[in-house]
């Protein structure tokens, strides 16, 4: 049992891909639980807060988490100090504007801004040093999601033999697992705390570097949260935000396994490897996600009535709907790896901007006529107008062939049954 264990801890993708499958199970209790405990309305409630809140923080981060890789494979070594110093100059200047909105939003009695407002520079700490953590140390950050993913099912059980749902333990929710993420974000970067100094002096070229991939990333949120925002924006009901939310949840569900391949070949690329390394995972990615996809769209119906409940059988409709999109989002989040690493900022940035005016014109018709359904209509559409766009052009760009990152090769099959076999 130890060999076993040492052998998936030393292969740095068969690691994240177990981690990331004990995510998405353990992800799956989470959500149940989640699901159950808020019911319809608090659960659209809370989905409409993390939107505000990634959105921010995407912006507010200047992009600043995207410069290090690039950095790192420029220099050959990781500027640690010197970022983490930079970042959290950065959070500690948000936490002081936080303070001062929340003070504001909460004299007025706008409980959700003021909620949203506390977030914000927590969520910036933790995406920007989680970045650094990947890109240095992918397996602890790996580790710790599955640690963190297994926290939020034990509080959110606390609450629900404990409590009776309503909006302040919502509310308490999302602040707790917050604080939580940011404790454990700063204990991942193993770096004395003592040795620490936060400055501004030299996070000039890490705002240089990183702004356009920021308008990248908000961009690319866009195209992943707008379509709740506009939901609530043209007064959709807040239950039957809560049923779209699940459906969406459960369809990005089905994406983690090329995140995790996605977070080492980020770190491989930044390392040296080329264009041939993509090709290999993506089409070992693509494969795995259609597998999955294919089991949901079987299972789902039944599935998603038997353990959130009827209330919520209307989400295999938008499941079904957003879990055909995430097959073209495979390529773009291997291409788009391959993309940061390699500087084309502003090929990112366009595709991005493509795919998130699709997705916006398409959910402004869409949800007047199909409600939930139309936005996700819109966004399977937005999904796959992204992913064959970055497919394109990495094909152009690398005279790399379709066929190379979509089917699998006879070695791929030897070095998977090989893999197995150890």
């Amino acid at each position: 049992m130890k060999q076993f264990f040492k052998k998936i801890t030393n292969n740095a993708y068969s690691f994240s891909v177990v981690t990331k499958v004990l995510s998405v199970l353990i992800g799956f209790a989470y959500t149940v639980v989640y699901t159950r405990y808020l019911g319809r309305e608090l659960r659209g409630t809370a989905s409409v807060i993390n939107n505000y809140v990634e959105l921010a923080t995407l912006f507010l981060c200047l992009g600043m988490h995207q410069a290090y890789p690039y950095f790192k494979k420029k220099t050959g070594v990781g500027p640690y100090h010197e970022y983490i110093n930079n970042i959290l100059a950065a959070v500690l200047a948000y936490g002081g504007a936080a303070a001062a909105a929340a003070a504001f939003f909460w004299v007025r009695h706008a409980v959700s801004a003021c909620v949203i407002a506390v977030l914000i520079p927590l969520s910036i700490a933790v995406r920007e040093l989680n970045y650094v953590v990947m890109i240095e140390n992918p397996k602890v950050r790996n580790a710790t999601q599955i640690g963190l993913e297994v926290f939020d099912i034990l509080f959110l059980l606390a609450l629900f033999l404990l409590t009776k749902a309503n909006y302040f333990y919502c509310v308490l929710f999302l602040l707790v697992r917050g604080a939580a993420s940011f404790v454990l974000a700063v204990q991942n970067l193993r770096v004395p705390l003592n040795t620490l100094r936060p400055t501004f002096h030299g996070i000039g070229k890490y705002v240089a570097y990183g702004f356009l991939p920021m308008l990248t990333l908000v961009l690319m949120e866009i195209n992943y949260k707008v379509d709740i925002l506009m939901l609530e924006w043209m007064g959709v009901f807040k239950g039957d935000i809560g049923v779209y939310s699940l459906g969406v949840m459960l369809g990005q569900k089905l994406w983690l396994i090329s995140d995790a391949l996605r977070d080492i070949l980020t770190s491989k690329l930044a390392g040296g490897r080329s264009k041939e390394e993509v090709c290999r995972i993506t089409r070992l990615g693509f494969g795995v996600t259609f597998l999955f996809v294919l089991g949901m769209a079987v299972i789902g119906r039944p599935l998603i009535g038997f353990v959130y409940g009827a209330e919520f059988r209307g989400a295999y409709t938008v499941f079904l709907n957003i879990s055909l999109g995430v097959l073209g989002m495979v390529f773009y989040k291997m291409i788009y790896s391959y993309n940061v690493v390699h500087g084309h900022k502003k090929t990112n940035f366009i595709l991005l901007l493509l795919a998130a005016m699709v997705n916006i014109v398409l959910n402004y018709f869409f949800i007047q006529r199909w409600s939930i359904n139309g936005a996700a209509i819109a966004s399977t559409v937005s999904y796959t107008v992204c992913g064959l766009s970055f497919l394109i052009f990495f094909v152009h760009e690398t005279k790399s062939s379709p066929r190379d990152l979509l089917f699998f090769k006879k070695q791929d099959v030897t070095e998977l049954i090989h893999f197995i076999r150890k």
